[in-house]
């Protein structure tokens, strides 16, 4: 089994350094690229919906679910034992 992982490591590696470069395209020195692509400022975008809506009432259960786990584990706790005087 090591014996496989090394060899797919060494394989991943020799892909990574030797095919990927050869694939790439680059441009030709000088020259001017077929399609020329403005840059356009950023919209804003709204959040979406799941955002803004699930994720503070997902906060807001987890939240209600811990009180009651800690205010269940002291009710537990002091039911459990007795003070003899």
């Amino acid at each position: 089994m090591t014996r496989l992982r090394t060899l797919l490591a060494l394989a991943c590696l020799a892909f990574a350094l030797g095919v990927a470069p050869a694939i790439a395209q680059e441009s030709p020195p000088g020259g001017t690229p077929a399609v020329v692509v403005e840059e356009e400022a950023p919209v804003a975008t709204e959040p979406a919906w799941t955002f803004r809506f699930m994720v503070p009432a997902v906060l807001a259960m987890s939240g209600l679910v811990l009180a009651i786990a800690v205010i269940g584990y002291g009710v537990r706790l002091r039911g459990r034992y007795r003070v003899v005087r």
